[in-house]
């Protein structure tokens, strides 16, 4: 009876842990000031994505709060914002060059396509507190997404869209994203924040369509 027993456990555990393995998840989140001391105008620079078991569908971010370090600065009113609409942008039209503030990619997938969804990124100032993510891409199928985003002080708000292609969901699965440095003083676009303990930190949190969270920080050096 005992042998039944632990036969039958083991059994219980493998699934368990297979079950597991299918849903293995990781994100990660890697966004720092290229600023050097508190007070400065600084670029950013962001690297993030996730990656799910081969096999399984992506988990789907639905909501992304970045906190810069107490004090940081966007000035996004010091850059001409772009005020076209979503229909305008998605339908081929594109922001001033002069409303640009930076530059990136990003990979989606629509699962259970096996081809990623590969695209190109530019950032646009949008108004006081508000820019402007255009993501166009470029293989296998043209399409555009069109990302809002919010500032309010040192917080940056992402919602992130899922769309559906072609009856797939499209989830945003890598994003890497350059925002230079810009102006000094009150002109910069940015001004970095409070430095402690000789790092400035960044909090990423997470917000998925199954209801899910997660927080993540990252850290670049200053004095």
């Amino acid at each position: 009876m005992r042998r039944l027993i632990a036969i039958a456990v083991a059994a219980v555990l493998s699934l368990v842990l297979a079950g597991v393995a299918v849903a293995d998840f990781s994100q990660a989140s890697n966004i720092v000031l290229t600023a050097t001391h508190a007070g400065k105008s600084t670029g950013i620079k962001a690297d993030i994505h996730s990656t799910t078991s081969p096999g399984e569908a992506p988990k789907a971010a639905k909501l992304l709060v970045i906190t810069f370090p107490a004090g940081t600065k966007f000035a996004l009113s010091n850059v001409k914002p772009c005020k076209l609409s979503d229909g305008q942008l998605t339908a081929g039209k594109s922001c001033a060059a002069k409303s640009l503030i930076g530059t990136g990619s990003a990979t989606a997938s629509a699962f259970p396509l096996p081809q990623p969804i590969l695209a190109g990124v530019k950032a646009y100032a949008a108004g006081p507190n508000k820019m402007v993510m255009v993501v166009k891409a470029t293989s296998p199928i043209p399409q555009t997404l069109v990302i809002r985003e919010t500032t309010s002080g040192p917080k940056l708000t992402i919602p992130v869209p899922s769309p559906t292609v072609a009856g797939f969901q499209v989830v945003l699965v890598s994003l890497k994203l350059n925002v230079p440095s810009r102006g000094s003083g009150k002109t910069a676009l940015i001004t970095a924040g409070k430095c402690t303990a000789h790092s400035f930190t960044v909090k990423s949190h997470f917000v998925y369509t199954d209801g899910s969270q997660a927080d993540l920080q990252s850290s670049s050096p200053c004095s």
